[in-house]
């Protein structure tokens, strides 16, 4: 399985990165930082949650719906394939919500990928 060969969301070290031994913070803990202050809003995504809702976007993603989708119908799909497959104690989302943390992921994943390449391109 993918997310389980990338360790996603999990707090490890890794001896042999070479960026050295770091913890890597969970998902959880950014949320509660993210978030923090702001009553209204539903409890903090998990990493278990965030690998459901990698897996929708991807699974959904690779359907061939057309190219008349808009992109309210589009996260309506994944949120109804994550709510779908989602543990039953966990909060429905709707699809604004997992729209906003799917970018969330987006971005943080394209800051470490561009972080890497550029360890990497100087190991060259």
């Amino acid at each position: 399985n993918f997310l389980d060969t990338i360790g996603f969301g999990y707090t490890q070290t890794q001896p042999d990165s070479p960026i050295g031994e770091q913890a890597t913070p969970s998902t959880q803990h950014r949320s509660a930082i993210i978030e923090k202050g702001k009553s209204n809003k539903r409890k903090n995504w998990c990493s278990d949650e965030d690998k459901v809702l990698i897996a929708a976007w991807a699974n959904t993603s690779l359907d061939i719906v057309g190219t008349d989708q808009n992109r309210d119908a589009y996260w309506a799909r994944i949120s109804e394939y994550y709510n779908t497959h989602k543990e039953s104690s966990w909060s429905e989302r709707n699809p604004n919500a997992i729209n906003c943390r799917y970018t969330l992921i987006n971005r943080e994943t394209s800051k470490f990928c561009g972080c890497l390449q550029q360890i990497l391109n100087k190991e060259e």
